[in-house]
């Protein structure tokens, strides 16, 4: 849906149109949760989030002014109150950038099962989401977002900003810092950003299911509701590696992320928590 679609409909749902509500909260729950799965790492903390944050933006849709688009509002809005909830416990076990890539290293299993049968390509494809949503929560708080928001998502620093109420100096100066802790990440380790690097997700696989960070009779993200199948498309990140900065190619790992949609279960709370303003 365009921008000035989407303007359109939060005019109409803050004048007391629900009909408008509804489809403006139904286009807005999936880009809100996969923001919120990026900065907390864990589907079950990103529906709890998401339906603070549609509430929040229902609540709230009075104070939009039509100043920038409603999607950049919203995501201010998404923002704020993520940098304000509670840390979960997948947050809280992240502790740094050196600690992650110890572990990484440590995990590493002489077996390699990437090219496998069919589950285990289904379990590569969990370590590699799990791996880099686990890069992520190596970032501060005001770092992740930065990073999310400039890298991932791919918003000019004058979005970016605006979104996280900060200069757009004070953007680049987080983006740079964000950008450095992922290369001492995956330089000279991630397979996914140069073939000749050691770390492959199928060599993951048995450390991963150790630690508990992989279920294999129920992968939380290889069964995940999507928009689109969005497979990561490796040779495009190699070529970014190849010509850009590995902490660039990282960013093509993060945008070739399949389009998680959030599930059925965060509308229907938000429905629970608003029923008297949706249509």
């Amino acid at each position: 849906m365009s921008d000035r679609t989407l303007n359109e409909l939060a005019r109409r749902a803050a004048a007391g149109d629900s009909e408008a509500l509804s489809r403006l909260v139904e286009e807005v729950q999936h880009p809100v949760y996969r923001l919120a799965l990026r900065f907390l790492g864990h589907p079950e903390d990103a529906k709890d989030a998401s339906q603070e944050i549609l509430v929040r933006l229902i609540t709230h849709l009075g104070s939009f002014e039509g100043r920038s688009q409603f999607m950049t509002w919203a995501c201010s809005v998404a923002v704020r109150q993520l940098m304000r909830t509670r840390r979960r416990q997948v947050e809280s076990s992240v502790k740094d950038a050196e600690t992650f890539a110890a572990f990484l290293d440590q995990g590493l299993a002489e077996r390699d099962f990437t090219a496998e049968e069919a589950e285990y390509r289904m379990l590569c494809a969990e370590v590699r989401i799990s791996c880099t949503y686990g890069m992520l929560l190596c970032l501060s708080r005001p770092l992740r977002v930065s990073y999310i928001l400039g890298d991932a998502m791919g918003m000019p620093d004058t979005v970016a900003a605006e979104i996280c109420g900060i200069s757009r100096a004070a953007q680049r100066q987080r983006l740079a810092r964000a950008r450095q802790t992922m290369r001492t990440i995956i330089a000279g380790r991630c397979g996914l950003v140069d073939a000749a690097n050691p770390c492959r997700c199928g060599r993951q696989i048995e450390s991963s299911l150790a630690a508990g960070i992989l279920d294999r009779d129920d992968p939380m993200f290889a069964r995940h509701p999507r928009t689109d199948s969005g497979p990561i498309e490796t040779g495009t990140i190699e070529r970014a590696a190849q010509q850009l900065d590995l902490a660039l190619a990282m960013s093509e790992v993060y945008r070739s992320d399949p389009s998680f949609a959030a599930p059925r279960e965060v509308w229907e709370r938000v429905q629970s928590a608003c029923p008297d303003l949706l249509g």
